[in-house]
């Protein structure tokens, strides 16, 4: 391995899935000093303390050195090595991230798309790493870590690792306050006995890095925008928040603030700012904020929404298997059979209310996988006093009264009845011999550290997936209208279907990518013009400057990361339902940041592979058993912004007939 991969196994906290916290500048030139030592062991420079010089220029064939090597060979003076340490710490995040994506490769590290890293699971069991230049390694924290407290003979390689990591404030992360007092001379010793390491660590630990305001250039005052300005905009008259955001940020830049009735909220809306939220997020925004009010109505203080850092991570772990894709695809006879029971009350000929039936089938069959009950019965009501909730308390659009009416408190004790029956059907005796479910996952989380999840919030995180299930409800509508608008690839949407189920029910082998390639991507394209949640609401717990704007802390921060899906430079006539912006060579979708239906930054949708392939099932389902049209015929999609993005109750649609019986499974 790299000095830089090693450097980040040393250096991750896996209680937090991120590095342990190590100055940032500091860090930077830990990675600019394994580079350079690297290229020193591999006989490419040669460093002194006075000067640092090339060897030879012959590439590596490493693509984190070979840069760097290239860079010193160009350069016509020569300079030392601090100076090198500090040029190549501009390099640091492209270094650490293809030291990230090697870890991944080597089945070292796992990756969680919310931008959280954990030891791989055979590592954390063996301790052992997986074939590494040839032979299995031990693991580097217990490596470096025997060493320091022991009076074991070090190899060089870890002499020079030692120096450089000392020399970056990071053994202090391995050691406890005793350890560490106790092992301070060898440490020290350790540190100074490779030349070139020595060299280096002396540069990493004197880099001087410049103040914030020479690093930033000067500094860019925060466009505004107003009431007048939204008013004017079509889209937001329409209701097209992602796209309105979009228009603003073409104008404005992608950092700008709305200032309408008194509120002011910071907007970032671009590619780089995606990505920036899923790097500096975590240090610099908090989500806790605007959720605590809403979350109390529910009797919870917290939940994985609102929670963030290392709680955030450990919760997410712990329910990672219960909002798994692999859920879906062991219970898929489940989500058909639930899929027909629906459709059997979708008479023929019957006009039905599109959004309201589609959020009570996903709602069932969400029910039905991740707590194990029937809840038809409540699924209308947790939905009114959700969104009442998030009105009153989220949007701030209706005031707390509204939430203490005789129909509220109705719909509120169904949700309290539903805690309780999710819990009485929960205890060993009856959940013996069933396949294990997302309320098992929270219920021995609970039982282990019932500090971290208290009963008091187990009843909110036993609903937060069929709470979700009303927004993938609300996808699945804008799903149906694509498809009716659409005829040409409904048909082709259903020749793939009727080809999948001409054998009878598919398992999940059968869902291979070309069985189900153009439903694939027609739902990516439904998810990409139609993004149901399209923003993230944060707070600046710590003031920064992004794009040059100062933004302070207590700052209200909107991440408008949906509006890229609207940038013509991603996404050709983003305006335009095209699932063919999916196929190579165009893979619109790949471009990091740009498509990002599902969110970004660490709270980046936990369950989204479920999502997707629910998704995909559920039009298969529709188009092979349902003939349907609009109602009426021309009608035209009209959106309605809050609490979600979402049709308009008015989107209606008869169903004509059944393409295919409904009342019994196929065989």
């Amino acid at each position: 391995m790299t000095f830089a991969e090693e450097v980040l196994l040393l250096l991750l906290d896996e209680n937090t899935g991120y590095f342990a916290p190590v100055p940032e500048w500091k860090m930077s030139c830990a990675f600019a000093g394994g580079v350079l030592m690297d290229l020193a062991l591999k006989n490419r420079i040669d460093s002194d303390l006075k000067t640092l010089t090339l060897v030879s220029d012959e590439p590596t064939g490493d693509d984190i050195l070979d840069p760097v090597l290239e860079e010193i060979a160009q350069e016509k003076k020569t300079h030392n090595a601090r100076f090198w340490v500090e040029r190549i710490a501009a390099r640091a995040e492209s270094i650490s991230d293809k030291a990230f994506t090697r870890l991944v490769k080597m089945g070292i590290l796992d990756f969680d798309s919310a931008g959280f890293w954990s030891l791989s699971k055979k590592v954390s069991r063996t301790g052992r790493y997986p074939l590494v230049d040839g032979a299995p390694g031990e693991e580097i924290k217990q490596r470096i870590t025997r060493i320091l407290v022991t009076d074991e003979i070090p190899e060089p390689r870890d002499v020079a690792i030692i120096g450089l990591l000392n020399n970056c404030d990071g053994v202090r992360t391995l050691l406890e306050p005793e350890e560490l007092e106790a092992a301070g001379q060898r440490i020290e010793l350790l540190s100074g006995m490779d030349l070139i390491g020595r060299t280096i660590g002396e540069a990493v630990r004197s880099s001087y890095r410049p103040p914030e305001a020479l690093r930033t250039g000067r500094r860019k005052k925060l466009p505004s925008i107003g009431l007048l300005d939204i008013l004017r905009s079509r889209a937001a008259r329409q209701g097209n928040l992602p796209k309105f955001f979009a228009e603003q940020a073409k104008k404005h830049g992608p950092v700008y603030e709305i200032n309408a009735g008194g509120r002011k909220l910071v907007v970032l809306a671009s590619q780089e700012l995606n990505l920036w939220t899923g790097k500096k997020g975590r240090l610099l925004l908090r989500t806790r904020d605007y959720l605590e009010a809403f979350q109390q109505e529910w009797g919870t203080a917290r939940s994985i929404a609102s929670m963030d850092g290392a709680d955030h991570f450990r919760m997410r772990k712990a329910v990672r298997d219960g909002n798994s894709r692999v859920v879906v695809e062991d219970r898929m006879g489940d989500v058909f059979e639930i899929a027909r029971r629906n459709f059997r009350g979708w008479k023929e000929g019957s006009v039905i209310p599109v959004e309201a039936s589609c959020q009570r089938l996903i709602g069932e069959q969400i029910a039905e996988l991740s707590v194990s009950i029937e809840p038809s019965y409540v699924l209308d009501d947790l939905l009114k006093f959700e969104y009442r909730a998030l009105y009153v308390y989220v949007i701030g659009l209706l005031p707390k009264f509204m939430l203490r009416t005789p129909r509220m408190k109705k719909y509120k004790q169904s949700v309290l009845d539903l805690y309780a029956q999710i819990h009485a059907t929960h205890t060993p005796a009856q959940r013996a011999g069933k396949r294990r479910d997302l309320v098992d996952d929270l219920m021995e989380l609970h039982q282990s550290d019932p500090q971290f999840l208290p009963e008091t919030d187990l009843g909110f995180a036993f609903i937060a997936p069929i709470i979700a299930g009303h927004y993938t409800g609300s996808a699945m509508a804008f799903a149906i209208y694509e498809m009716l608008v659409n005829p040409d690839i409904h048909e082709r949407m259903i020749a793939e279907a009727d080809a999948l189920f001409e054998n009878g029910e598919p398992d999940a082998k059968s869902l291979t990518p070309e069985a189900i390639n153009v439903t694939h991507r027609f739902a990516m394209e439904v998810l990409r013009l139609h993004p149901v949640i399209n923003v993230h609401r944060r707070t600046a717990m710590n003031s920064f400057d992004i794009d040059g704007v100062p933004i302070p802390a207590h700052s209200e921060i909107m991440i408008a990361f949906t509006a890229t899906h609207f940038f013509e430079q991603h996404f050709k006539d983003p305006d335009k339902f095209d699932i063919d912006r999916y196929l190579p060579p165009r893979d619109e979708h790949k471009q990091t940041g740009a498509f990002v239906p599902f969110g970004t930054g660490t709270h980046t949708c936990g369950g989204r592979r479920w999502t997707e392939l629910q998704l995909v099932l559920n039009i298969m389902l529709i188009v092979r058993y349902l003939d349907m049209e609009l109602v009426p015929k021309n009608y035209k999609l009209k959106l309605s912004p809050f609490p979600k993005l979402s049709p308009r109750k008015n989107f209606r649609i008869r169903i004509k007939s059944y393409r295919h019986p409904v009342e019994s499974v196929e065989t």
